[in-house]
């Protein structure tokens, strides 16, 4: 089959976009695809002395993105693969441009780029998470906009359902198609356990105001850390082949 790749875009940080994009990666598995993954840059990196499998070019020697480790556990990607996944670990909680002013960092934007669709290339179905919310600076003038923008995959926005998540999924669609990156779909993940009346309706005018498909509602999930769990479990509020339909033609 021809090689295809999914881009998920968040309305803000703490949405849940690592988590959801685990179960998609979990899901495409199970459909039968060879998964992908690619978090290309990531701050908030932690000690990772296990990590050895790096050379002594990469940034990641000694840091570990946790958002990365989650991607690959659920897809069942390898250590070895790390590099694949996550090209830049850096520390410091701040956006991936601030970490890596602060850190010493140059980040090359347009080998994150090439890495990025050359990795997109190798599987079936590769999934590509940004950082934070569509506006988040990752390196110069270049946000996760341009980024998004030049990888040229359909995305999918992951919003949270909480009072004034219309007001963001609007603006975060509208501003994506402002900048050429199609948005084909909206995945709500209920963090906080919102009010019923309240996410129903705002599900219903996330879908009036941006003409997008909402195809799932994800609520909070209390069960184990273990992916086949949460496999089954994502299995009750996500349509994995109606999702693939629409966001790639499958």
């Amino acid at each position: 089959m021809k090689q295809l790749g999914i881009s998920i875009i968040g309305t803000d940080t703490d949405v849940g976009k690592t988590f959801v994009t685990g179960l998609l990666g979990a899901m495409a598995v199970d459909d039968g695809f060879a998964v992908g993954m690619v978090k290309p840059v990531s701050s908030s990196a932690v000690p990772f002395p296990e990590c050895v499998t790096m050379d002594e070019d990469n940034y990641n020697v000694g840091l570990e993105s946790k958002d990365a480790t989650h991607l690959m556990r659920a897809a069942g990607i390898p250590e070895s693969r790390r590099h694949e996944v996550n090209p830049y670990a850096i520390a410091g909680d701040f956006s991936p441009r601030l970490a890596a002013e602060l850190a010493g960092i140059e980040i090359d934007y347009d080998s994150v780029v090439q890495h990025t669709l050359d990795v997109v290339n190798r599987y079936d179905l590769t999934f590509v998470e940004g950082a934070g919310g569509i506006t988040t600076p990752l390196y110069g003038d270049k946000t996760f906009t341009d980024f998004m923008k030049d990888i040229k995959l359909p995305a999918v926005v992951v919003a949270d359902g909480r009072l004034g998540s219309i007001n963001r999924a609007i603006l975060t669609c509208e501003y994506a198609k402002m900048h050429g990156i199609e948005v084909k779909a909206i995945i709500v993940n209920d963090t906080t356990a919102v009010d019923p009346f309240l996410l129903k309706t705002n599900v219903a005018d996330m879908e009036r105001y941006t003409g997008i498909p909402v195809l799932a509602v994800v609520p909070p999930y209390q069960g184990p850390d273990i992916h086949k769990v949460q496999l089954g479990w994502a299995r009750s509020f996500i349509d994995s082949k109606k999702l693939w339909n629409t966001v790639i033609g499958l």
